[in-house]
């Protein structure tokens, strides 16, 4: 089935004029923006500024304080227990190490034993059980057939 197409036809003059008048426009408006931007923008920059001053002024005694406790307190006294330990560990004696136990596992002893006869007394049963004779329940008894035959085989010549 062919395709139908629609018969319109597009003016490329008309669409580079729209495009061109809807450029300028844009154009317009973000000069427009940027002239109400500008002055919002720096007076934002000035503030920060001076936000940034008054925070360094308000905030620089404590710096200095902080630091000097720390450079003037804190690292001697880290450095001073630091070499007390050190000193500390070199005069310790040497640690007396105690002679580890020897374990007695007795119950590990007893359960190889208990396996051992185990396997053992099972070994030696099947050993008597196979030199044991062993008899058939549904195998016939062949003498009892031999002797009812040879009666018969008797009974006949003297019965004729």
């Amino acid at each position: 089935m062919p395709c139908k197409t629609a018969d319109k036809r597009i003016d490329s003059d008309h669409l580079r004029q729209e495009a061109a008048n809807l450029a300028e426009a844009i154009a317009e408006r973000a000069e427009r923006a940027a002239e109400w931007a500008a002055p919002r923008v720096a007076r934002a920059g000035e503030n920060v500024s001076r936000a940034a001053k008054e925070a360094q002024t308000r905030i620089e005694p404590a710096y200095s304080e902080a630091r000097a406790r720390v450079v003037d307190d804190y690292l001697p006294r880290a450095q001073r227990a630091a070499e007390a330990a050190r000193a500390a560990i070199a005069e310790a004696p040497a640690p007396v190490v105690a002679p580890k136990k020897r374990r007695c596992r007795r119950g590990l002893k007893v359960l190889t034993w208990t396996t051992v006869v185990t396997a053992a007394a099972g070994a030696a049963y099947i050993a008597w059980r196979r030199s044991q004779p062993v008899e058939d329940p549904w195998a016939e008894e062949y003498w009892a057939d031999s002797t009812e035959e040879g009666a018969e085989a008797i009974e006949e010549p003297t019965g004729a």
